[in-house]
């Protein structure tokens, strides 16, 4: 089978970049808790990676975050679809809210991220 894509929309951290969680009340879209800090693993247009020390709960948890990626502050709301427990903490899969302008951002700040990373 032949695809036409030929570079990866998902992006890997040499040295994970710090970010800002806050849980976020769905009904009333306030933030519920102070923001936890976390690591980013990796990230493409659609979902990120996350290690942070505080349990979160899969499929009941909406967060905000807040990131650096490159050069552009970014804020995505998202959903955290499952968990793994790691050494001192956990890994968690979060899915972002559908926003096809943030998810070209995105794509667009992996992509110079990539082309600096080759030069």
């Amino acid at each position: 089978m032949f695809y036409k894509r030929s570079e990866s929309f998902r992006y890997t951290f040499g040295t994970p970049p710090e970010i800002c969680l806050q849980l976020m009340d769905p009904l009333a879209n306030q933030a519920v808790s102070p923001k936890i800090y976390c690591l980013l693993l990796d990230i493409s247009p659609k979902g990120a990676k996350l290690f942070s020390e505080k349990e979160l709960k899969p499929g009941e948890e909406n967060v905000n975050l807040q990131f650096v990626l490159n050069h552009e502050t970014i804020t995505a709301g998202a959903t955290v679809v499952w968990k793994q427990q790691y050494e001192e903490g956990w890994i968690y899969g979060a899915d972002f809210e559908r926003n096809s302008i943030k998810e070209m951002l995105i794509l667009n700040e992996i992509r110079e991220l990539k082309e600096i990373e080759m030069n």
